[in-house]
């Protein structure tokens, strides 16, 4: 399992999980999202999740304001958007939204007809200069017929935002600010499940869980890092693997807290265990930020007990017990379940410089790769890891 983004269509809904690749049942809104129906809520115009555990849901003239944590609807919604959001009512954007996606930088964007605006969350207020038109704007979507009436858009978390219209998404590149190639494609042929439960024909609103607020794995044991991490920056999400170069947790923790060098975690696959030293949701300090930013590039580190020379040879258990606390880390925060980096021994790291990332690959980078791959480093922990079976 991994993260979730929550499909709505006509009353109904389905959760996608980002790390099966997979949809999951249809459910009726009713009955599952408490006081979203009981509110009128339960066809959303558009959804947005600002990330401090509040989801917003639109419908007309009128949102609510959902807790992830407590599920349900906060007391005293419904409310006007025109008299809540200041500057929506003055562009024309008081009512009958047609998407909204949380940016990743503190700016949430909303789309109306052939216009959207940029929201800034910190100052409470439309930019200056909005609305302005989707098509003279975003690179690519006029030409691909979604320069108007979207349906949907959510943030992947990975670099990349989906946008949904009719029976067809495209692929939109951040960093690159254009519309990914050989997009538009079919929604119910490219997202499997979503065709089967209906969704395929046209999803209404999008929106994922993930609580930005402090995360911990609930299985693992909690000892904080003695020097606070950074806050993360607006870059995809990824994961970075070391290991400790010694033979246990307890030398470990004592050499993080000589060097104040601290991992978001250390676990020891000899003995099962897990300790967390930061939240998911703020950086650590294992890498050395050489290059370019690094432990604040929403880069969650794990420190593995053991020996980078001695990774091609642990026992399927361990590499099972690796996976495990993977998979945890998947479901509280969007990191892709895959690589695409090769690992490597000290030897090929030496002889095949080009196996470390470039600081603009760096930055662009979303999944799980070693602590070799990354720019500015001279360490080649965590070796020749199998990390097909790892993520597999």
């Amino acid at each position: 399992m991994g993260t979730g983004v929550y499909f709505f269509r006509d009353g109904r809904y389905v959760r996608y999980d980002r790390g099966d690749d997979a949809a999951g049942d249809v459910r009726e809104v009713a009955g599952n999202w408490p006081g979203l129906a009981e509110a009128g809520f339960d066809r959303p115009d558009a959804a947005v999740n600002l990330e401090a555990g509040k989801i917003f849901f639109f419908r007309g003239s009128n949102y609510v304001r959902y807790d992830v944590a407590d599920d349900k609807v906060d007391a005293g919604y419904p409310l006007s958007i025109a008299g809540q959001w200041p500057g929506l009512r003055e562009v024309g954007f008081g009512t009958d939204l047609d998407a909204a996606v949380n940016w990743g930088n503190g700016k949430v964007y909303l789309f109306k007809g052939s216009q959207y605006l940029r929201y800034d969350v910190a100052d409470d207020k439309v930019d200056a200069g909005f609305p302005l038109s989707i098509a003279d704007q975003w690179p690519g979507l006029r030409e691909v017929g979604f320069g108007t009436d979207l349906d949907a858009a959510v943030n992947w978390g990975n670099g990349k935002v989906y946008f949904f219209k009719g029976s067809q998404y495209l692929r939109y590149d951040v960093a690159d600010d254009k519309v990914d190639a050989g997009f538009p494609l079919s929604i119910a042929d490219q997202w499997p499940g979503l065709g089967a439960t209906g969704f395929g024909a046209s999803v209404r609103a999008a929106v994922d869980l993930f609580d930005g607020r402090d995360l911990w794995l609930p299985s693992a044991e909690r000892t904080p890092a003695t020097r606070n991490g950074p806050k993360y920056l607006p870059l995809p999400w990824r994961g970075v693997l070391h290991t400790t170069e010694g033979p246990t947790i307890a030398g470990a923790l004592q050499t993080f807290r000589g060097t104040n060098f601290w991992p978001t975690l250390t676990i020891e696959p000899n003995t099962f265990r897990v300790v967390q030293h930061y939240s998911l949701n703020a950086g650590a300090r294992a890498l050395s930020d050489r290059a370019t930013a690094e432990n604040a590039a929403r880069c969650v580190q794990i420190e593995i007990v053991g020996f980078a020379a001695q990774a091609p040879t642990w026992a399927p258990e361990k590499l099972a017990f690796i996976r495990d606390v993977i998979r945890d880390i998947e479901s509280l925060v969007p990191i892709p379940r895959w690589s695409g980096r090769t690992f490597l021994d000290a030897a090929g790291v030496s002889s095949q410089p080009g196996n470390r990332m470039s600081v603009e690959e760096w930055q662009r980078f979303s999944g799980w790769c070693g602590h070799q791959h990354v720019p500015g480093e001279t360490h080649w922990d965590p070796g020749a890891l199998d990390i097909d079976t790892v993520l597999g």
